[in-house]
């Protein structure tokens, strides 16, 4: 793969051409995923093998025979009974009962399929080959890796002989505390090593109440294959730790805005209570709030019983990519189904502005990246995004929809199929609305790419899905460490915003001021004219929007360079850095890592 790569530094997609700044170091980071061995956990497929009728009783299993049910004889069979029935026509629909049907059918064979794979698998080692996307993240392909459920992840782990008896009490509390956050969530480590020693460990005095017990957990597999680590010792040293970034993508604005309260919301930054926040739990109590302002007493009423801080995840955790209000009104309308159209629009409304009220300075930046997109889009230029390691030029292009008929052998007919065929005429709107959710996305895969390039040099087991880190308990404690250096050497984020726009908008090369300072205002103005002259130049719109580009940089500049002194110039922009610096290096000394956590 090294020497694949080696010569080919570019790669065409679709709609992106990509561009390997670094190819030793990509290579480098790939060969490590892909050279890095697996195994079946023995222990947690023989306790499910062994405990399997209990666990199909407690309903963390599905019945295996549901797995050889025909589905389509079984929807015929159950619309029978059910008109037959009218006792039961009155409590149920029919679309209740076979979408339920289905629903157990297919995970009783997703079951069988992977406990059936794992079997297989049992003694050997195997490999996860890797891809990357246009963007630079990591995935694993194969029918049974750390991207799938619950279930398929407990039974991997790390492939490792090692076992170094000197640490064997460090590994154990690390896996102990591991466990409990796969149970709850806790605000500190100490917190989950306690509760898992002093109230866990007493519970569990047989298989079956360790079944019970696991039942109530988050991560009901992955709680349980962690104790059974724990317990038997004898895959201490390759069962694998969880560390997933606290709302990464907010982590990436708060160091991008340079906002310390954001950055604490996120556990980016220490808080001032050495405890592990939760953002989206913070973002819950803080709409409800605001909504209870806002809304009648009866309208709060039907939307805050129930209101959890998943609602709040899924609202608000897709927002900063570009979630419309729209989608938002779904959501809504889906959660509460007493709802009206109208009225799960108004309150989706209301959370959109709660959220640009609460954080302007975000909304700001998202405004001023896809502005950015779409100075590329009408000026028919692709939009490029920059790391030390790669590069991606995003050249979005509209489709055309062609049918064609093909010839079915099963039903031995002929059908009409719609294919998507891409033209040479560039998607604007796509490009635009893509901007910002690319711009963040790159950003998250070279932070990931920098973590794993680190523990590579540690030679430690490393598995990631996205901004989650994998490895074993002996090196999950340098993970927040790496994580947290990571932002530091990136520098002023000043510099990573400037250089986007210039690259941009400068389509004729022109000089640039010094990435340490704010661009002229007059100077934006002018690259932009340039941009549009042969597009539209007597059309008073470009006027309107070259103003709200240069209003939302200089917004930008504000944000970034404010203290509380007021002033604004370059000194007081580096003062801020220095400030949210020192933030982040405490995060290195603290008795809590808060970059990331179990």
């Amino acid at each position: 793969m090294y020497n694949r790569f080696r010569f080919f530094t570019s790669t065409r997609f679709h709609d992106f051409f990509i561009k390997f700044n670094d190819p030793t170091l990509l290579c480098s980071v790939f060969n490590q995923f892909q050279a890095q061995p697996f195994q079946i956990c023995k222990d947690v497929l023989d306790f499910i093998d062994l405990n399997r009728d209990f666990l199909v009783a407690e309903g963390l299993l599905m019945n295996g025979c549901l797995a050889n049910v025909n589905l389509e004889e079984a929807s015929r069979l159950l619309r029978h009974c059910y008109f037959l029935n009218e006792g039961v026509q009155e409590v149920v629909s029919f679309h209740t009962l076979s979408t339920d049907l289905s629903k157990r059918v297919q995970r009783a064979r997703y079951e069988s399929f992977v406990l059936t794979l794992a079997r297989a698998y049992a003694g050997y080692q195997f490999y996860l080959p890797a891809f990357m996307d246009f963007r630079g993240r990591m995935y694993r392909a194969g029918v049974s890796h750390f991207h799938q459920r619950d279930l398929a992840k407990c039974l991997i782990c790390f492939a490792s002989n090692k076992k170094t008896e000197e640490q064997s009490h460090d590994l154990r509390m690390t896996l102990e505390a591991a466990a409990a956050f796969k149970f709850q969530k806790f605000q500190t480590v100490e917190q989950a090593s306690l509760w898992y020693r002093e109230y866990c460990q007493d519970k569990i005095v047989s298989d079956k109440s360790l079944i019970v017990l696991a039942k109530q957990a988050s991560d009901p597999f992955q709680f349980l294959g962690k104790v059974l680590a724990d317990e038997r010792d004898t895959t201490l040293h390759c069962v694998p730790v969880t560390q997933d970034a606290s709302a990464s993508a907010y982590q990436i604005m708060s160091y991008l805005l340079l906002n310390k309260e954001l950055g604490m919301h996120t556990n980016l930054l220490p808080s001032p209570d050495n405890k592990i926040q939760d953002f989206y739990a913070f973002l819950k109590d803080e709409l409800l709030v605001f909504l209870h302002s806002r809304l009648n007493s009866f309208q709060y009423a039907s939307i805050e019983s129930g209101f959890t801080r998943e609602i709040a995840k899924l609202l608000y955790m897709p927002l900063i990519y570009g979630k419309t209000v729209i989608a938002m009104a779904s959501d809504i309308r889906q959660f509460k189904g007493m709802l009206s159209n109208k009225e799960s629009y108004h309150i989706a409304q209301l959370c959109k502005e709660f959220w640009s009220q609460k954080y302007p300075d975000i909304v700001n930046l998202m405004k001023l990246l896809n502005l950015i997109g779409s100075w590329c889009a009408v000026s028919d230029l692709p939009v490029l995004y920059s790391t030390p390691i790669l590069a991606t030029v995003q050249d979005y292009r509209k489709s055309s929809i062609s049918e064609i008929w093909v010839y079915n052998r099963i039903s031995k007919k002929r059908c009409r199929v719609s294919l998507t065929v891409p033209t040479v005429e560039r998607d604007s709107r796509k490009t635009q609305v893509a901007t910002c959710m690319n711009f963040i996305h790159q950003k998250d895969a070279y932070i990931a790419m920098k973590v794993v390039e680190q523990l590579q040099l540690m030679k430690a087991p490393i598995c990631t899905v996205h901004d989650n880190f994998l490895t074993t308990a002996e090196f999950a404690a340098e993970i927040p460490t790496i994580y947290t250096n990571v932002f530091m050497e990136m520098g002023h984020p000043f510099k990573i915003i400037n250089s986007f726009l210039v690259d941009n908008i400068n389509s004729k090369g022109l000089d640039v001021p010094s990435d340490s300072l704010p661009l002229p205002g007059d100077y934006i103005r002018d690259l932009l004219r340039d941009l549009v002259k042969n597009v539209s130049p007597k059309d008073k719109k470009w006027d309107q929007k070259i103003e709200e580009t240069v209003t939302s940089y200089l917004e930008y500049v504000r944000t970034v360079f404010k203290i509380p002194s007021g002033c604004e110039d370059a000194q007081s922009s580096q003062m801020k850095w220095d400030d949210f610096n020192s933030l982040l290096k405490r995060c290195l000394t603290s008795k809590y890592k808060y970059s990331v956590h179990f």
